[in-house]
This record gives C-alpha cells, structure tokens and sequence, in this order.
C-alpha cells in the first residue's frame, strides 16, 4: 500500500517544485562539478556533453514540497474524489515541508477553486475519511503538523 497526499480542486491550481531536481546537460554538470586536483574523475565525464541526465543537489531534495499535476493520478482517487484537477504532494513533512506548503497554500489556493487536500492509503478501499474545514486564511502551521499524522483525511478549504 502507498500513502497519498493530494490536492483537488474544480480549477486549476498552480505547481510548484521546491526540491532543485532537474535535468540538465552533462555539459552543464561538468562546469558545477569539475575534475580538479582534489575531485577524480566520475562516470558521467566520459558521456556525451548533450546527454540530459537528472541532478538531485542533495539528497535532502527528496523530502521537500512538490506539487505537481497529476494527469494520471492512482485509480484509487476516485473513491474519495470526483473534482477534475488533481495534484500530488511529494515530501517528507518535515518543519521545511510544512512551511512551504503553508506558503503556497497561503499565495495559490482562492476560496473559488474549492480546493481540498486529501491523504489515504491506496488499496484500502471504502476507508471513510475524516473531514475538516477551515478558512485559507486561517490556516496555520498547527494545522498542517496534525496532518502529518493522518491517514485519511480530507480537508476543505473554504
């Protein structure tokens, strides 16, 4: 079974990517990691300059906010959603985690777009889910640190 954090909504929402990760040439690698007296030389120095490859500063990238649009999210959504737009949140909910998604919540969600984040385990079906509402500009890092721990939950923005 897998753990999801979506966002849903009746509009679009806008993403964001917090954690640096992203494809870039080796080219480009080689003048952020060059080969010096103190650096030896490393497999992707013998690759093609072109290549596109994915760099990840450092593995803490991994465990901070990502929101993306899902265009082909778990089918397992549906049994707790039926709004048309639909956004993954990746992360660990750490205290930078849950800062940034206070921040983005705070300059991205309108009350119009009927948002609400959803967490549940798939696979663990007819599950009900805890609902909350609370205002966008309510909304407070407390919040968000009680979320950490639920599993189905379902929190309306309004």
């Amino acid at each position: 079974m897998t753990l999801y954090s979506v966002l849903v909504a009746n509009s679009s929402l806008q993403t964001v990517d917090c954690t640096g990760i992203a494809k870039i040439t080796v080219r480009e690698l080689k003048k952020i990691y060059p080969i010096t007296e103190s650096t030896t030389a490393q497999p992707w120095h013998l690759m093609d300059d072109d290549a596109r490859i994915l760099h990840v500063p450092d593995e803490s990238a991994f465990g901070h906010l990502n929101i993306f649009q899902w265009n082909n999210p778990p089918y397992d959504i549906g049994f707790y959603n039926e709004k048309p737009f639909v956004y993954g949140i990746e992360g660990d909910w750490s205290p930078q985690f849950l800062e940034d998604l206070l921040i983005y919540l705070k300059e991205h969600i309108k009350t119009e777009q009927d948002a609400e984040l959803i967490t549940f385990w798939a696979e663990d079906y007819g599950r009900k889910l805890k609902s909350r509402r609370i205002t966008i500009e309510d909304v407070e890092l407390h919040h968000l640190e009680s979320l950490k721990n639920e599993k189905y939950v379902r929190v309306v923005f309004i």
